[in-house]
């Protein structure tokens, strides 16, 4: 039976045919060769050809994996990236019901990670994740999800007063480049990743 994600993603296959692989590989920062987009994407490989998304590693993926990509190289945004990054919730919603949905994307990393900030760290590290800054138990990571998007995480540690709280921040350049909505399945598969990247992860969902 195919699901609403797996319609959303069979829906964007036939776009490709129009598509010209080189320009968008130039413009998104993809690596083209031979009508073949390559691209990186949480920590694993993908290769995008006119009929569809496949992993490089030949391992399951989600649907909503390979939707993501295939609305990032049907894109029309220019430019790169600033240093202008809001927290996700706060970014305009274009589509009514989101809002509860968004504003909940960090609560998984919250409930899994705790105040347990070693086992963030090496769960950031083991994304491709930079520390940019820690100090006083605020610590600040960047993760180059795809070219043009990158994804700050703030992580603040408990303390007598405060529970620990993991901020998702995005640049204000992301909406150029894809939608409110996938943007939400973009966050969302990364906060997955996220979690199951930390050392002790059960987390049994195709990714």
């Amino acid at each position: 039976m195919t699901s609403g994600y797996d319609s959303i993603y069979l829906g964007l296959i036939p776009r490709l045919a129009d598509c010209d692989f080189q320009e968008r590989a130039e413009r998104l920062g993809l690596d083209y060769g031979d009508n073949t987009v390559l691209v990186r994407f949480l920590n694993r490989d993908y290769r995008i050809t006119r009929e569809g998304v496949e992993p490089l590693d030949g391992k399951p993926v989600h649907v909503n994996n390979r939707s993501v990509l295939l609305y990032y190289l049907l894109s029309k945004g220019r430019g790169d990236p600033g240093d202008d990054y809001i927290l996700f919730e706060n970014f305009p919603r274009m589509i009514s019901g989101l809002n509860t949905q968004t504003q909940l994307m960090n609560a998984p990393l919250e409930k899994h990670f705790r105040n347990d900030y070693a086992k963030f760290r090496a769960a950031a590290t083991q994304l491709d994740g930079h520390e940019l800054e820690s100090s006083s138990g605020k610590h600040r990571w960047k993760f180059s999800v795809l070219p043009k998007i990158p994804i700050e995480i703030v992580y603040y540690e408990a303390d007598d007063e405060f529970p620990v709280d993991i901020q998702i921040k995005l640049d204000k350049s992301a909406l150029s480049f894809l939608d409110f909505e996938c943007l939400a399945f973009m966050v969302g598969c990364f906060v997955h990743a996220l979690i199951k990247s930390a050392p002790d992860s059960d987390v049994s969902r195709r990714d």
